[in-house]
């Protein structure tokens, strides 16, 4: 897997690192959604995690008590997060 180069961006004068992960709905057996990604700081993995499933809890409400979980992988395609998605809404 080609890794994306890490990106550093200025935060009110603080340097922070940048990574690209990428994010998807899961079922964690034979079901997964289109992978999305999104650049930012692995301390927001909760934040992103959490915007990520009330996007697709408003656009797939019958995804609720179901027992689907938001998958986060890192950029060697590593499974950092998992969380459920009913908890994050």
């Amino acid at each position: 897997m080609l890794m994306e180069p890490r990106v550093t961006a200025s935060v009110f004068g603080v340097e922070v690192e940048m990574q690209l992960f990428t994010l998807s709905i899961t079922d964690l057996t034979t079901f997964e959604s289109v992978p999305h990604e999104e650049w930012g700081e692995k301390e927001d993995l909760f934040e992103i995690g959490n915007r990520f499933a009330r996007a697709m809890l408003a656009a797939n409400p019958n995804f609720r008590h179901r027992g689907i979980c938001v998958a986060i992988y890192d950029e060697a395609g590593r499974a950092v997060s998992v969380m459920p998605l009913d908890t994050l809404h």
